[in-house]
């Protein structure tokens, strides 16, 4: 049996609803993510080439990737490969592990690994399959690396390209693809998504869609704790997840069954959250600041008048 959190009976949750495993159960359609994840299923079925999707951390890449890859057609092999921050043949060695041919041979030649790599994917076509290769974290991937994926994407038979590519990644990855050295891989990129943050509209529609799903819909947030919340993640649903999972045992523990300002602020106490986007637990602290400023303020400028004043009476 699974081991969940006090307030999973508090509440008479079915689940725990912040979970920060990706789950499509929870899938949230919004407006960004739900466009990633129909064009990029789209481009896969219609065989495009080279196709990015980016996104900053914790916006869901991985979910959606487990989303398109679970409608994929019986005549697509998927090959995920994660954080590769490796060369040419560490790369080829991956994927040719993935596929399930991997290289025996004791060297990593690159013209050896190239031949056998392609011998596994005119295997694969004489299946009547495609390979699809997925790399994730590719903002990870060496210039070189990137340039050897373009070079993989030309292997053919009757004009027919056997392979596509998904490059998955954080926003940086974008100015690496942007390097002059991978000019000829920009031009074959054909589709490029982006997840973004929610909104704050969004960030509430996504709390009350998760509650609902495990049981609770009727689990309130007052509008303060929503200000908080949105300030504290900036709209970014693994921040959300963790901040409300947490806050919802602050609630529990207090005896309550809406969420307030109380439970945000104590939830992030609590956790690891970015300093920049901490909220204020005490907004009489931060007066307090503004008076002390203030106040050095003005006795600067007491100071500069009377300096003035009496220099003026000199002879």
């Amino acid at each position: 049996m699974p081991s969940y959190p006090d307030y999973i009976n508090y509440f008479g949750l079915k689940d725990a609803p912040f979970r920060l495993s990706p789950d499509p159960n929870f899938f949230f359609p919004a407006r960004s993510h739900l466009a990633a994840k129909e064009v990029l299923k789209f481009a896969i079925e219609r065989g495009e080439g080279f196709m990015v999707l980016v996104g900053p951390a914790g916006t869901g890449k991985t979910l959606t990737l487990r989303l398109i890859l679970e409608g994929l057609h019986p005549d697509k092999l998927p090959v995920v490969v994660v954080s590769p921050a490796v060369n040419p043949p560490g790369l080829l060695r991956l994927i040719l592990d993935e596929m399930g041919h991997p290289y025996d041979g004791g060297s990593d030649d690159l013209a050896l690994l190239l031949k056998h790599f392609q011998s596994a994917v005119l295997d694969l076509a004489s299946k009547g399959k495609d390979l699809l290769i997925v790399v994730d974290e590719a903002q990870n991937l060496p210039v070189d690396t990137l340039e050897q994926l373009r070079l993989l994407s030309n292997i053919e038979i009757d004009r027919r390209k056997l392979l596509q590519i998904l490059l998955i990644g954080q926003p940086e990855l974008d100015s690496i693809l942007y390097d002059p050295r991978l000019g000829q891989l920009v031009q074959r990129i054909v589709v490029r998504e982006e997840l973004r943050p929610f909104t704050r509209e969004e960030m509430g529609d996504y709390i009350g869609f998760r509650l609902a799903k495990a049981g609770r819909a009727d689990i309130r947030l007052d509008s303060g704790a929503l200000s908080r919340l949105y300030a504290a993640s900036q709209g970014v649903p693994r921040l959300i997840n963790k901040i409300m999972d947490r806050a919802l045992l602050m609630a529990s523990s207090h005896g309550r069954l809406t969420i307030g300002p109380k439970d945000i602020n104590a939830a992030c106490e609590t956790m690891p959250i970015p300093r920049a986007i901490r909220p204020s637990s005490s907004w009489g602290s931060g007066k307090k600041v503004v008076f002390l400023t203030s106040g050095v303020f003005l006795l600067i400028f007491i100071a500069w008048a009377a300096f003035l004043f009496f220099g003026g009476l000199r002879p």
